[in-house]
C-alpha cells in the first residue's frame, strides 16, 4: 500500500523531535554500569566514528517557510461561508437537567476559588440535590375550595360511594404493564418510542382525578375525598415526568425516586376510603359498584 508523502513526513520529523528531545536531556549522563564497568566495545575513535552529515536548509521562493515544510502548509486561506453556517441561534437552556449542570459546574469553580476556606465538593453536591428536590418535583394540592360539599344523607352517601367505585372501575387500564417497566425497557433499548407506553396510564389517573374531583362529596367524606384526588394528581404528575428520562433526565429520575410513596400513597388512600365508607355499608346492595373497595379492606 502506498504512504502518503505528507503522513510520512510527519512521522519522520516527530520521530526526529522526540529522539533529540530524549538525548539532549540525557547527554552527558552516565548511567550507573557506565560509571561501574564501560563497555570496551561502545569506544569509539576519531578514526571510525561516522561523519555527521545536516540536511541543507533553505527557502527557495523567499516566504519564510521552509522548502520542506512547504508540504505541511495550507496555501488557502480558510473561510467560512455563511451559507453552510449555522444560522441556529443560541437559546438559554431551560431544561432543569442544563440549569443545574451550570449552576453545580459554577458552584464547585467558586469552591475551588476560595481554597479550603470553600464548601468541599460533596457538600455541593449534596446542597444541589436538596435544593432539586425542594423546588423540582412539586405537585398541585387541591383544598375543599377546589370540591364541592353536600349535605349527607344516607341516598347521597350511596351514590358518593357507587361514583368514585365506578370511577375507579371504568377508568382501569387492563393489561397494562407496570410503569417502572416500561422505563427500564426505554432506557436498556435506547428507544424513546417506548415511552408512549405510558400515555394510556397517564390518561387513566388524570381521568379519575377529574372525574374524582368533580364528584359531590357528602360532609365529613372531605379528607379522604381529597387523599384520593391529590394521589391521583401525584400520579399523573410523576408519570407525565418520567417521559421526560431522555430530554431532562433530573427531573424524570426524581420522580422514579418518588414514584414508590406516591403508588403506597395510592393504597392507604383508598384504604381510609374503604374505612370511611365502612360504617354506612348497610346502605349498599349486592349490585353496588361500592362493594369493590373491600378490596382495599386493611388486613386484621
Amino acid at each position: 500500500m502506498p504512504v502518503n508523502s505528507k503522513i510520512l513526513g510527519a512521522f519522520v520529523i516527530g520521530f526526529a523531535l522526540v529522539a533529540g528531545s530524549y538525548t539532549l536531556s540525557n547527554f552527558g549522563q552516565l548511567s550507573e554500569k557506565d560509571q561501574t564497568t564501560p563497555d570496551v566495545y561502545a569506544v569509539t575513535t576519531a578514526a571510525n566514528a561516522d561523519t555527521r552529515t545536516y540536511i541543507e536548509v533553505s527557502d527557495k521562493n523567499s516566504d519564510g517557510v521552509e522548502d520542506w515544510q512547504e508540504e505541511f502548509v495550507n496555501q488557502t486561506p480558510l473561510v467560512i461561508s455563511a451559507d453552510v453556517a449555522s444560522t441556529t441561534a443560541f437559546a438559554i437552556p431551560n431544561t432543569v437537567t442544563d440549569r443545574m449542570g451550570i449552576e453545580l459546574f459554577q458552584s464547585v469553580l467558586q469552591a475551588k476559588g476560595r481554597g479550603n476556606v470553600g464548601p468541599q465538593r460533596a457538600q455541593i453536591v449534596s446542597e444541589t440535590a436538596d435544593l432539586l428536590r425542594q423546588n423540582t418535583v412539586k405537585d398541585t394540592l387541591f383544598t375543599r375550595a377546589n370540591i364541592t360539599v353536600i349535605d349527607t344523607s344516607n341516598e347521597a352517601i350511596r351514590t358518593y360511594a357507587n361514583t368514585l367505585a365506578s370511577i375507579l372501575v371504568n377508568n382501569n387500564v387492563p393489561g397494562s404493564e407496570s410503569e417502572l417497566v416500561i422505563i427500564d425497557r426505554a432506557l436498556k433499548t435506547e428507544n424513546a418510542s417506548e415511552l408512549n407506553k405510558l400515555d394510556p396510564i397517564i390518561a387513566m389517573y388524570k381521568t379519575m382525578r377529574d372525574q374524582t374531583m368533580d364528584t359531590p362529596v357528602p360532609r365529613g367524606f372531605e379528607k379522604q375525598h381529597l387523599d384520593l384526588v391529590n394521589v391521583y394528581q401525584a400520579l399523573y404528575a410523576t408519570l407525565t415526568d418520567f417521559k421526560l428520562i431522555y430530554s431532562d433526565p433530573v427531573v424524570a429520575l426524581l420522580r422514579v425516586k418518588r414514584y414508590q410513596d406516591d403508588a403506597t400513597g395510592l393504597g392507604y388512600a383508598l384504604q381510609n376510603m374503604y374505612r370511611a365508607l365502612e360504617p354506612h355499608a348497610a346502605l349498599l346492595q349486592p349490585e353496588d359498584p361500592a362493594l369493590v373497595f373491600a378490596a382495599f379492606a386493611p388486613r386484621r
